[in-house]
């Protein structure tokens, strides 16, 4: 509802932007209050993380009450129009895609934590340094890839999907050092910042007549990507161990590259068409 309502009567560059900047949120909201919140139940109990989130909803309440302005839609669209873009061949693209490149860093996102205590033996409070700077590198790609993509979708994807094969290789030659393993992360935290804004851009820009309906199935789609990468990522780990972790979403990310030539291809054909 955030992003329907930011970037409404908006240009296709400036929606690329706005849509940064609410996503930024959920990014920021991951750097600072989830420690927050584990850090206080550490403290107290369990029981105080329910306290925080129902003091922030009652605080989103008040700010949708205060400063979301009354936006009527003027021209209703018929369940059966919208429903209609789930058979273009762009629209499909935009949603694999967004369900492979989410499915990919999953994989491995899912068991980082674990993946830094067992394999490279960090301490508890060096990973959640390591968390915090991961989450911080999120914030500030997302902000940039929302500028980026707004100029070329097409490059600014592939550069941002080259971490899902470059991050395997840099853990693997990684020590044990922490200065090491940070830059790495940090690197990890730039390339994954973006994918689900990534997903925003490739499904809504196919479905510029629906955008609202593409946004909601973006967010079903990703969270399958969630569910699937944690699942595959699972699955490897238990039958290889920890240390496959960063490996296991490359063939996902082979998936994706394939997705976004494909989705260039149909973008170069309407326009020869419009």
């Amino acid at each position: 509802m955030a992003i329907a309502a930011a970037v409404k009567g908006t240009s296709q560059k400036d929606q690329m932007h706005l849509t940064s900047i609410i996503i930024g949120g959920i990014a920021i909201a991951q750097v600072t209050l989830i420690p927050v919140s584990t850090y206080l139940a550490s403290l107290y109990s369990w029981q105080i993380t329910y306290v925080i989130h129902g003091l922030i909803l009652l605080l989103t309440i008040l700010i949708i009450f205060k400063n979301l302005p009354s936006m009527p839609n003027e021209r209703p669209a018929s369940f059966r129009s919208q429903l209609s873009i789930l058979t273009r061949p762009r629209f499909i693209s935009g949603t694999l895609l967004n369900l492979l490149l989410i499915t990919a860093w999953f994989c491995s996102y899912s068991y980082f934590a674990d993946y830094l205590g067992k394999e490279k033996r960090m301490s508890e409070r060096e990973i959640s340094l390591l968390l915090l700077l991961f989450g911080a590198m999120g914030v500030l790609s997302n902000y940039v890839a929302g500028k980026l993509l707004g100029k070329n979708m097409f490059w600014t994807t592939l550069v941002f999907i080259a971490g899902v094969f470059v991050v395997p290789f840099a853990f693997q030659y990684t020590d044990h050092s922490f200065l090491n393993v940070a830059l790495v992360t940090a690197f990890w935290g730039i390339m994954y910042g973006p994918c689900f804004l990534i997903g925003v851009g490739y499904m809504i820009s196919a479905a510029p007549d629906a955008k609202e309906f593409a946004n909601s199935i973006q967010t079903s789609f990703g969270n399958l990507g969630v569910s699937l990468g944690t699942s595959v990522g699972g699955f490897f780990i238990s039958q290889n161990g920890i240390s496959i972790t960063p490996w296991v979403g490359v063939i996902f990310g082979v998936l994706a590259v394939l997705v976004i030539v494909w989705r260039a291809y149909l973008d170069r054909n309407s326009l020869k068409e419009i």
